[in-house]
């Protein structure tokens, strides 16, 4: 007889479990693509589901993204990893999870690759039950579709980031308002998108936000039911009334973004940066979320008084520095 299932979720993800229930909602998580000097991958076999896994976990609150994609490595695999680069972030809803216990998951997935730097090699007996190195065309038929993807970008695109195709798939969901109904104003964890947008002057478009009157650049949280880049094009849209196309991943941002809104609400951003270009559209502000929007210098945004906030100051340092994109933060 097989065992039943019996969920191992801790710290975050257990908590947040304890107030949504079975719910539908978003995790962020970090995938870790290991690779040997013989170019095989590191593969485990999980408890929970019966298909070939990588290396991976939920982000926990007050970490980022390359903390968690260490801690999750060493913790299932045993090897002490150093991440190298950013893959790209795996959102399409066509990946969703089903957990054998009724727990349902939109993953947001940042995808790395890292190096072996010491350790033993060994399954934790917990989440993992075997890791192994498997060459990756053996390995790849045996993953679920978001590990495809993720392992095919990795190995055809080794510099640039990869771009999700902009999906949405009707109705949408909003996300965040749904866990504020349960959790009241205590710290998420919430993924998101921003955009870059340049004219021929270099000036960036930038937005003022109506709670704290800074410019920022635009974006928002992610819907359930879109992909990374849908999101981004629907709150450019939303914002400011521009059509835009993501070209290029400039970094996703992790650290230095807990924020304590004017309301109370604690959230912990997670957000994916694009630069984009406008098709189409006329400029204007939404009057909701922003009093105005136009093209400003760099360095405007630069001079803002937002000592606590870190993370969305290291973007706009990023925007002026191509030469490193994708950053992972």
């Amino acid at each position: 007889m097989s065992q039943p299932f019996i969920s191992r979720a801790d710290g975050y993800v257990k908590w947040l479990r304890e107030q949504v229930g079975h719910e539908l909602i978003y995790l962020v998580y970090t995938t870790v693509l290991i690779f040997d000097e013989q170019g095989r991958i590191l593969v485990q076999r999980r408890y929970d589901f019966d298909w070939l896994g990588l290396p991976g976990g939920a982000l926990e609150l007050d970490e980022g993204l390359r903390a968690c994609a260490v801690r999750e490595a060493y913790e299932e695999t045993g090897l002490r990893v150093a991440v190298e680069r950013l893959v790209g972030v795996f959102s399409h809803p066509d990946y969703n999870l089903l957990y054998p216990n009724g727990d349902r998951v939109q993953q947001w997935s940042v995808c790395v690759v890292a190096r072996p730097e010491g350790g033993t090699l060994r399954a934790d007996g917990g989440e993992t039950l075997q890791v192994f190195w498997l060459p990756v065309e053996e390995a790849l038929p045996q993953f679920p579709s978001a590990y495809q993807a993720m392992v095919r970008a990795a190995l055809d695109s080794p510099r640039e980031a990869v771009l999700e195709p902009v999906y949405a798939r009707e109705p949408l969901t909003p996300h965040f308002p749904r866990l504020r109904r349960h959790v009241g104003q205590a710290p998420i964890i919430l993924p998101g998108a921003m955009g870059v947008i340049q004219d021929d002057a270099g000036r960036v478009l930038a937005a003022r936000r109506v709670d704290d009157g800074l410019l920022d650049v635009p974006g928002g949280f992610a819907d359930l039911g879109e992909t990374s880049t849908a999101t981004i094009v629907r709150e450019v849209r939303e914002e400011t009334g521009l059509e835009i196309e993501p070209v290029r991943v400039i970094g996703v941002y992790s650290e230095g973004m807990l924020y304590r809104y004017p309301n109370g609400d604690v959230m912990q951003g997670v957000g994916i940066a694009f630069q984009c270009r406008i098709t189409g559209g006329a400029l204007h502000a939404d009057h909701a979320e922003i009093s105005e929007a136009g093209f400003f210098p760099l360095a405007d945004l630069l001079a803002q008084p937002v000592e606590n906030m870190p993370g969305t100051v290291q973007l706009w340092h990023d925007i002026g520095a191509p030469g490193g994109w994708p950053y992972l933060r």
